[in-house]
């Protein structure tokens, strides 16, 4: 197994990274992530080095290279286990867009807090303990040419803030450049739908055990896909929201098509009734929003 350590931080998805591992497909690499910079660092005896080394969004580790992969093939990360650090934050800034007006005309200021997260539990407060449900809220492979900081998400992968990237999950990626170039980081101990703190869900870290597999990106494929035992599910990263919304429908209108025999027509109008979708985060570049489709619905050929 190789492990990846926080050694060498990435904060712009980019081909010029430099790999910093070389594995092969099927090999189990253990990935540890940094936790984006905040409050935490404050009494963090480490404070110095740390705000030094935390020079942008969504520090990632990588670049992993993984061989064998080439562009246009799709590369396959299955997610086997997350676990969690012991401490988390969140934060909101008056900046941000979804503070409803009434709140703005209060004067409301920064606010943070510091989480322990303790027996899979966060504790919030003396009164209350959150089930930790943690995710991988940035995955990707190198774009071709483009360079793009963290923040932003595509058709190469990046920050999805996706909560179903999780453990038991697989995460198809088309691959645009010799290894891939795999970036994994912005680790969350939970999440909620819009990520409207702007920071988190609960930004944590920890490490995170993966297994890579190689195979030719399916015709129809353009945007990242999702898989587990229950749903396929499609991604689409855009501003406005109903523009991403769009992207994740369409490829998951091709996928029915190209793989399970459906017409464009028959597709459509059975995810009318079916379809399970939401924008999973309103900040950054880029929104966010999953499709879904239980595998059930698929026996119905």
């Amino acid at each position: 197994m190789k492990y990846i350590s926080t050694d060498t931080l990435y904060f712009e998805t980019t081909p010029d990274n430099k790999p910093t591992a070389f594995v092969e497909p099927g090999e189990e690499i253990q990935i540890q992530t940094q936790m984006n910079k905040g409050p935490w660092i404050n009494n963090h005896p480490d404070k110095d080095k740390l705000n030094k080394r935390i020079t942008g969004p969504n520090p990632v580790s990588g670049a992993i290279y993984i061989h064998g992969a080439k562009p246009g093939d799709m590369l396959t990360v299955h997610i086997k286990n997350i676990d969690l650090d012991n401490i988390g934050f969140t934060e909101f800034k008056r900046d941000n867009d979804l503070i409803p007006n009434w709140m703005q005309n209060k004067g409301i200021k920064y606010n943070h807090k510091i989480v322990e997260i303790i027996d899979d539990h966060i504790i919030w407060n003396d009164n209350l303990k959150i089930p930790v449900k943690p995710m991988v809220g940035f995955i990707g492979c190198a774009p071709k040419s483009i360079k793009k900081d963290n923040r932003w998400a595509g058709k190469w992968g990046g920050n999805f803030d996706i909560q179903e990237i999780t453990i038991g999950s697989y995460v198809h990626l088309p691959v645009n450049v010799d290894g891939a170039l795999l970036h994994i980081g912005d680790m969350h101990a939970i999440q909620g739908d819009g990520e409207i703190c702007g920071s988190g869900g609960i930004e944590s870290s920890g490490r995170v055990l993966i297994e890579c597999q190689i195979s030719k990106k399916p015709k129809s494929m353009t945007w990242p896909r999702i898989t587990n035992k229950d749903y396929i599910m499609t991604t689409g990263q855009a501003r406005p929201s109903d523009d991403a919304f769009k992207i994740a429908l369409s490829e998951m209108i091709l996928w029915l098509e190209d793989d399970f025999g459906y017409e464009p027509e028959d597709a459509y109008m059975l995810l009318a009734q079916v379809l399970e979708a939401r924008c999973t985060h309103y900040i950054n570049p880029t929104f966010s929003y999953v499709a879904k489709l239980n595998k059930n619905f698929l026996k119905t050929l």
